[in-house]
């Protein structure tokens, strides 16, 4: 198996962000510990960014386009407004392969596991969804402003990360310890 992963925003692009935290501190710390896990495993894993560097939607795509990967899948963090919403969602395009709602679904689920409020499975024109060759997903794993979901995604990390990392298990990849 070979994936890539998305670490969403970075370098001059912080992303969403509240009281300090910045989603794209989050979503590369997530995606890297995610990433480890499954290299442990034995699966392919690149990424198209590995520290907190400027990267455009165009590169993204183009690192996809670029060799042949099973999933592409891109981490963020959702924001709103502070303190009014909350939970885990994940996202594909409208048309979407089979493939890639499977994976949705499964991510979800073990988002919702961690104790994420469910937000569902949700389709979006996402410009990393639309123009990727590989089935795509695109992860929000809470809300960076809102405090519940902040002290699920720092006291729940590891269960999150062997959540995530066990959905490419049902995949034919053993890993993680879901």
């Amino acid at each position: 198996m070979k994936l890539l992963f998305d670490y969403g925003h970075g370098g001059n692009d912080p992303g969403a962000n509240y009281k300090g935290r910045k989603e794209a501190d989050d979503v590369l710390r997530l995606g890297r510990a995610v990433a480890k896990r499954l290299r442990q495993a034995g699966v392919i894993v690149d990424e198209t960014r590995t520290t907190d560097t400027t990267l455009g939607l165009g590169a993204r795509v183009k690192r996809d386009k670029a060799s042949r990967y099973d999933y592409f899948v891109s981490f963020h963090r959702n924001a709103y407004s502070p303190e009014k919403a909350h939970g885990a969602e994940v996202f594909t395009y409208p048309t979407a392969s089979a493939k890639a709602k499977g994976l949705a679904v499964q991510l979800q689920n073990a988002l919702v596991r961690v104790g994420f409020t469910d937000r569902g499975v949700k389709t979006a024109n996402y410009y990393v969804l639309r123009n990727t060759r590989s089935p795509a997903v695109l992860i929000e794993a809470g809300f960076i402003d809102n405090s519940n979901d902040n002290r699920l995604f720092d006291e729940r990390f590891d269960v999150m990360v062997d959540g995530i990392a066990g959905c490419f298990a049902d995949l034919g990849v053993v890993c993680g310890k879901s």
